[in-house]
């Protein structure tokens, strides 16, 4: 009877409740216990932290699989075995995805990284490599999905899952006490061995040094602020000494107290030179400035005066102390031709390559033929190095040791008085050390190529770029110039409506560069020339 009683009292009840309060109470029913549950865990997470549904992760893929084709064989292969078309230029050789070893890490020593590991490597570049950053040429989706293809190539992902990133407390100041408790953590660890008692990489094993792929280990100098890989900052130093660098002789000095940690980290951030810290964009946009006065080939041209200058960030192909790692860009344009004017530090003028182990300075640019857009219609742009297959890219360079010969030959004319020499010395025939350079009247060649191993100079009668080179208190200084309308289908057209793809190389004589081994640019965005 009394159950009875109560389900009548329900059912008046029930009656007393008006629509909406029905409604609302039903909405609130399920807001409480209908969707709560599918969120109790949070966004379905893969193994490595990244949150997305299968439909996702399965666009993601395919949009990491473009991008690296466009973006990341060129180095790392299309197998991820680090062999592609690049690898005989570089020094260190790129990653070797296969393994899932990678060098940079929040995760503790013998772990896989996480997800934001990667995305952090691949949006901020390696400095002192030749890994840019493509955090501004690539969408955070695009990031993301290069993380997800990348890990395809390793089945550690598959059977591993990362640990828990390394949690790291307040950065402690660092004083002069900390400082000095620091070197001597330094001198006990025996540090010295290969970072030298210096820091700069200088050690008595650094040159015997490999890695577990067996290649060569190249031990930067620490006291430099512009090849730290991960950040000079007292908090990336601290991780590093935390995590080891691995696949590297680089260990994890995770045995010591956090105390000592951080006190070793103070000692070598106070080492650094952070006054000569170099930040730079790896890609920007340039600009051509409007003169009417005459353009001629002296870099010292007061012209250039004032001519805004804008930095240019360049990467080494090969690991080296004291890279050159800034281009000095300038230009200008008239009713006759375009200029432009390039400055970079050099300590040494290395001017001949007349002998076997004698290396000459040089320079280059490099543009894009056609109306090619950067970072659209999928990444479809050329290839910044050397371009490829179909993609042909037209290449200016000056080279010191033809500015010399020329500079010689015309001096000896005019201590000569214009007494034909070859006439006295080769009875009328061509001399033939002239023979071999045919373009001994001008230090600029013009080339093309459209890949690795297709690099082919224009015929003579196609030459059409001038250019000098000036060196002076430890810089170089070299014009480039061109007439506004050129000669040959296979070069650059500077009338057009979209910016011109241009990108440079600096070759550094006493680094022994030559070919292959020097430094670069990415792709730079040149104006489109406001022309009438």
């Amino acid at each position: 009877m009394a159950m009875k009683n109560f389900i009548r009292f329900q059912l008046r009840v029930w009656e007393c409740v008006n629509q909406k309060s029905l409604i609302f109470f039903l909405v609130l029913f399920g807001l409480v216990f209908g969707i709560t549950p599918l969120y109790a865990h949070g966004p379905m997470e893969n193994a490595h932290g990244s949150a997305s549904s299968p439909g996702q992760e399965k666009d993601l893929l395919r949009l990491g699989a473009t991008v690296y084709k466009h973006m990341c064989v060129f180095c790392h292969g299309d197998d991820g075995n680090g062999g592609g078309k690049a690898m005989a230029y570089l020094y260190p050789w790129p990653r070797d995805f296969r393994q899932g070893v990678f060098k940079y890490r929040t995760t503790p020593f013998g772990s896989i990284p996480l997800d934001k590991d990667i995305h952090r490597t691949i949006s901020r570049g390696v400095p002192g490599t030749s890994m840019p950053s493509w955090g501004g040429a690539l969408t955070e989706d695009e990031i993301s999905g290069a993380v997800q293809y990348i890990k395809t190539f390793s089945k550690k992902f598959e059977k591993e899952k990362p640990k828990e990133a390394i949690t790291i407390p307040a950065v402690p100041a660092s004083t002069p006490e900390s400082v000095e408790k620091g070197k001597k953590v330094y001198q006990e660890m025996r540090c010295s061995r290969c970072h030298g008692t210096d820091l700069k990489g200088d050690g008595p094993i650094a040159a015997k040094l490999y890695d577990i792929w067996d290649h060569r280990v190249f031990v930067y100098d620490l006291t430099d602020p512009n090849t730290f890989k991960f950040g000079f900052d007292k908090k990336d130093l601290f991780l590093i000494l935390t995590t080891g660098i691995d696949g590297t002789p680089m260990k994890s000095y995770n045995h010591l107290t956090d105390e000592e940690r951080w006190d070793l980290s103070s000692y070598i951030e106070s080492e650094i030179r952070k006054e000569e810290f170099k930040p730079a964009k790896y890609e920007i946009d340039l600009t051509t400035y409007r003169v009417d006065q005459e353009i001629d080939m002296d870099p010292e041209n007061p012209l250039w005066e004032n001519i805004p200058v804008q930095n240019i960030h360049t990467m080494p192909l090969n690991a080296r102390r004291d890279p050159v790692d800034q281009i000095q860009f300038q230009s200008v344009v008239n009713d006759e031709g375009i200029a432009f004017r390039l400055v970079w530090e050099d300590s040494q003028p290395d001017r001949t390559s007349s002998r076997h182990q004698d290396f000459k300075d040089a320079i280059a640019m490099e543009f894009a033929l056609g109306e090619v857009l950067l970072h659209k219609h999928g990444h479809n742009e050329p290839f910044f190095g050397m371009g490829n297959r179909g993609k042909v890219v037209n290449i200016w360079q000056w080279r010191a040791d033809w500015q010399t010969e020329i500079e010689t030959k015309e001096k000896l004319e005019y201590a000569t008085k214009g007494l034909d020499l070859d006439t006295m010395i080769f009875g009328g025939e061509v001399n033939p050390v002239d023979a071999l350079n045919p373009f001994r009247d001008v230090p600029v060649e013009e080339l093309n190529a459209e890949g690795f191993g297709t690099l082919t100079p224009q015929p003579q009668t196609k030459q059409n770029v001038l250019g000098k080179g000036v060196w002076k208190e430890g810089k170089w200084s070299v014009v480039f110039f061109r007439a506004l309308d050129s000669l040959n289908k296979w070069d650059i057209k500077f009338k057009r409506k979209n910016p011109v793809l241009v990108a440079f190389a600096v070759w550094d004589g006493k680094h022994q560069d030559r070919n292959g081994r020097k430094v670069i640019s990415m792709w730079q965005r040149l104006k489109a020339l406001e022309l009438p």
